[in-house]
């Protein structure tokens, strides 16, 4: 089989000239997320493992704080909670953390997530309890609140997380300012 016939049956199988559905975008995005937590979980165990002298937490937990604000001053001007939750959403967020939008005002906005593709995917590394809610809770939740840094007027606050063993988890911004 020549190259081009090789080529086009490999294009002929992406079916790059269809548009994707939700369910592809939902199955990319979920990929995506659960790839981002392993290569973060494994890079906190390797660092504890290998290099005790180093404070793996502190590492992992910085480094998450400032990939948060670094996507956050993408965001523009910030003025209210209503703003924040918005520039914070996708569609492909929405898709994979099966969110539900639960209040959206300009003092107060909150949205649930009723699933968590990080956690499902450090617990398929066999993550213990303890570690599953420090990796929540402490490094990613990291990322979550540096989003917040560059913008003073709003500050998050998580009522509810499943790495802790909720059902969902409640990210709830308010306005400070």
């Amino acid at each position: 089989m020549k190259l081009k016939e090789k080529a086009k049956e490999y294009f002929d199988k992406l079916n790059l000239d269809e548009q994707p559905t939700n369910e592809d975008l939902r199955k990319a995005a979920l990929g995506a997320n659960k790839a981002r937590a392993i290569i973060m979980y494994l890079i906190w165990k390797e660092m504890k493992e290998q290099y005790p002298e180093i404070d793996a937490d502190k590492v992992m937990i910085k480094a998450s704080e400032k990939f948060g604000i670094h996507n956050a001053k993408k965001w523009g001007n910030i003025t209210n909670a209503k703003e924040a939750l918005y520039a914070q959403s996708s569609k492909a967020g929405y898709l994979v953390f099966q969110q539900e939008l639960v209040e959206y005002t300009e003092d107060y906005a909150q949205k649930n997530f009723g699933y968590c593709p990080h956690i499902d995917a450090v617990k398929e590394l066999g993550a213990t309890p303890e570690e599953i809610k420090f990796f929540c809770q402490d490094i990613l939740s990291a990322g979550d609140y540096g989003n917040m840094i560059p913008h003073d007027c709003v500050e998050l606050e998580f009522k509810a997380q499943i790495g802790n063993g909720d059902d969902h988890c409640a990210y709830c911004v308010k306005k400070v300012k």
